[in-house]
C-alpha cells in the first residue's frame, strides 16, 4: 500500500469515528434529552384492574376538563368534587379534591407558551397533564407495612376542602380509622408550593405515607431527537437524587423500568428545560421509587415512614418545585435541584458557553440571543486564533513543500524509513506539524457537542428569538433550512481554500463527501448550533483567505515554485 492510499484510509477512519461519536453522543438513547411533553392526547386507556371504571353516572357528572373522582374500594367518604385555584405571578395551580392533587399546573408568561412547527398554541406549559389511568400528580398513598398490599388510603380518595384561599388550600380525608389533612401553600414570588401531610390513627398504625408526580410522554414509537427527529419529541424522564449523589433517570423503554433509593434527596419528572420534584424537609428521611413504562408513562414516588400510636399524628413536609431548569431559580429553591441540570461529560465547557452567552445578552443591546451566541462564536474564534492559525500555517508550509517531498520520494524510492526520517526532518526544519490539519477539528468539536447540550438542557434559550418569522426557536430546528443550507456552502469554501499538503484527489473527494454528509445531519439540529457553526466557517474563510494572501512568496507562484525546487535540489 503506498503512502497516499495509506493516508487515505487513516482519514476515513478518523471521519467514521469522528461521526460515530456525534451521532453516539447526540443520540438520546444513550444519553436522554428531555423536552416538554404535548398535550395528552384524549385517547382513552384502559383502567388497571384494581380500580373500577367508574359508573356512566359518574362519567356524566364530570364535566369537560374534569378529573374523575376517586372509585378505590378503601376510598371513604364521598365528597362533592370541587375544584381549588391556587394563583401567583409564577404559576396557576388547578387542584382537584378527589385526591386532593393537581389537575393542571400551568406556567406563566409569553416565554412558556407551547410552540409546536412554529406557531404559538394558546395554552401554556403545563406540568400536571393528566395521565388517564394513573393517580393525579400530587396525590397521596398511604400504605401498612406490607407495601406490595394495596393501600390503606389510596391515591384517589375523596377529600374535603377545609381551606380556601388564593395562595393556600387544606384538604381532610378519613378512610377507616386514619385521616389524612394536606395542606398545599403556593409561594407567591418563587416556582414552589410547600406541602404537609399530618396523618392520624385512632387505632395506631405502622407502614408509610407516599406522594406521587406521574406524567406521561408521548407514545411508544414516536419521537427520537438526535440527528433525525424533533426537539419535541424527546421523552421525559422520572428522576430520583439521594444525598450526595447524581440523579437517576428512567425514560420511556428503558432496560430497567424501575429503580428504588434510600435517603433521596429529591424524586420528580424532568422535562428537558423543566423540573417537577418533591423534595423533603431537611432532616427527615425518605426514599424514592421510580418507574418508567414503554407506554411513556413516567412515575415518581416519594415515600415516608410512619409509625403511630393509638390516637397519635405525625406531619411529613416537604417542598414542590415546579418550573423552569434555571439554576438560580433551583438553588434558590434548594441546592440539591441544580443536579437535575445535566450538562453531559463536557459540563464545564458548556457551563463556561452558557455564562459568556448570558453576559453578551444582557449587556448587548438588543437583547438577542442569536446575537449572543454570533459574539460567542466570535470569543470562541479569538481565544482559539493562535492554534487555529498555526495549524492552517502548517497546512500551507506543507504545500509549499510538496515539491521537495516529491523530489524526496525519488531519491529515496524503495527505502521508506529514509523517506520517513528525511520528511520528519524536512518538516522540523520549517517547522511544520503534520498533524497540524486536525487540530481545528479537535478544537471545535468539544464545543460543538457543549453547546448542542446547553441548547438541549437551559431554559435561558429555551423559545430564544432570533429573527421573527425566520428563526423563532434557536434552541429547534431551522424551519426552513436556509441556515444548515448556507452552512453546508461556507464548508464546502472552506474545504476549497484549506491547502491539501499531499494534492491527493482521493483526499479531497473524500472531504467534501463528509462536508456534505455533515451538511445532512444539521439539517435538523437547533438552529443555535448550526448558526455557531455558519458563523465560524465565515471567520474560518476569513482567516484563511488572510492566510493565503500573506504567505503568498514575492514574485508570485511562479517564483515561490522555482523557490521550492531549488531547495528540492539542495535536499
Amino acid at each position: 500500500m503506498n503512502e497516499n492510499n495509506r493516508r487515505l484510509l487513516i482519514t476515513v477512519a478518523i471521519c467514521m469515528v469522528v461521526a460515530l461519536a456525534w451521532s453516539y453522543l447526540f443520540n438520546p438513547a444513550s444519553k436522554a434529552r428531555v423536552g416538554p411533553r404535548p398535550a395528552v392526547t384524549q385517547q382513552a386507556q384502559p383502567a388497571p384492574a384494581t380500580v373500577p371504571v367508574a359508573s356512566p353516572a359518574q362519567a356524566d357528572a364530570t364535566k369537560a376538563g374534569d378529573v374523575p373522582r376517586g372509585t378505590g374500594a378503601a376510598a371513604g367518604k364521598r365528597y362533592p368534587t370541587e375544584k381549588v385555584v391556587l394563583e401567583s405571578e409564577k404559576l396557576r395551580a388547578e387542584l382537584t379534591s378527589d385526591g386532593a392533587a393537581l389537575a393542571r399546573l400551568e406556567l406563566k408568561g409569553e416565554k412558556f407558551r407551547r410552540h409546536m412547527e412554529g406557531k404559538v398554541e394558546v395554552p401554556q406549559v403545563d406540568l400536571a397533564e393528566v395521565v388517564p389511568g394513573q393517580p393525579l400528580p400530587l396525590s397521596t398513598e398511604v400504605r401498612g407495612a406490607n407495601a406490595s398490599a394495596a393501600p390503606v388510603v389510596p391515591a384517589d380518595t375523596s377529600y374535603e376542602v377545609v381551606t380556601r384561599e388564593p395562595t393556600k388550600a387544606v384538604f381532610r380525608a378519613t378512610v377507616g380509622d386514619l385521616t389524612v389533612t394536606k395542606t398545599v401553600t403556593l409561594d407567591a414570588n418563587t416556582y414552589k408550593f410547600d406541602v404537609k401531610l399530618a396523618v392520624s390513627s385512632a387505632a395506631g398504625f405502622t407502614g408509610q405515607v407516599a406522594v406521587l408526580y406521574d406524567a406521561k410522554t408521548l407514545p411508544e414509537g414516536q419521537g427520537g431527537g438526535g440527528f433525525f427527529g424533533s426537539r419535541t419529541n424527546v421523552p421525559s424522564q422520572a428522576i430520583c437524587a439521594l444525598a450526595g449523589k447524581k440523579p437517576e433517570r428512567l425514560a420511556p423503554g428503558a432496560k430497567h423500568p424501575a429503580w428504588d433509593g434510600e435517603n433521596s434527596a429529591f424524586a420528580g419528572v424532568d422535562e428537558q428545560y423543566f423540573l417537577a420534584a418533591l423534595v423533603p424537609e431537611q432532616g427527615s428521611v425518605a426514599s424514592c421509587h421510580i418507574t418508567s413504562e414503554k407506554s411513556g408513562a413516567l412515575s415518581s414516588r416519594l415515600a415516608f415512614p410512619l409509625v403511630l400510636a393509638a390516637g397519635a399524628s405525625a406531619t411529613k413536609a416537604m417542598t414542590l418545585f415546579a418550573g423552569p431548569k434555571e439554576t438560580e431559580i433551583l438553588k434558590a429553591v434548594s441546592p440539591v435541584l441544580s443536579d437535575a441540570v445535566d450538562l453531559g461529560f463536557w459540563w464545564i465547557i458548556a457551563r463556561v458557553l452558557l455564562e459568556v452567552m448570558k453576559f453578551f445578552y444582557k449587556v448587548v443591546p438588543p437583547h438577542n440571543w442569536g446575537l449572543a451566541i454570533i459574539l460567542l462564536t466570535l470569543t470562541v474564534k479569538l481565544v482559539t486564533f493562535p492554534l487555529q492559525h498555526k495549524s492552517m500555517k502548517s497546512m500551507q508550509e506543507m504545500q509549499r513543500l510538496q515539491p521537495q517531498l516529491d523530489e524526496m520520494k525519488k531519491k529515496f524510492a524503495g527505502d521508506q524509513q529514509r523517506q520517513n526520517v528525511e520528511q520528519m526532518k524536512l518538516f522540523k526544519e520549517h517547522g511544520v506539524n503534520p498533524m497540524g490539519s486536525c487540530l481545528p477539528m479537535v478544537i471545535q468539536m468539544p464545543v460543538w457537542i457543549a453547546l448542542y447540550t446547553t441548547l438541549q438542557v437551559s431554559v435561558e434559550l429555551y423559545h430564544s428569538v432570533f429573527i421573527p418569522g425566520w428563526l423563532s426557536d434557536l434552541t429547534a430546528q431551522d424551519p426552513y433550512y436556509i441556515l444548515p443550507v448556507g452552512m453546508g456552502i461556507t464548508m464546502f469554501l472552506t474545504q476549497y481554500l484549506t491547502p491539501s499538503p499531499m494534492q491527493n484527489p482521493s483526499q479531497k473527494t473524500m472531504g467534501y463527501a463528509m462536508t456534505a454528509f455533515f451538511s445532512y445531519l444539521m439539517l435538523h439540529l437547533p438552529s443555535g448550533l448550526t448558526l455557531y457553526i455558519f458563523i465560524n466557517n465565515l471567520l474560518s474563510i476569513a482567516q484563511q483567505m488572510y492566510l493565503r494572501k500573506t504567505m503568498r512568496p514575492p514574485g508570485g507562484p511562479a517564483a515561490g515554485a522555482t523557490v521550492s525546487l531549488a531547495a528540492a535540489k539542495r535536499v
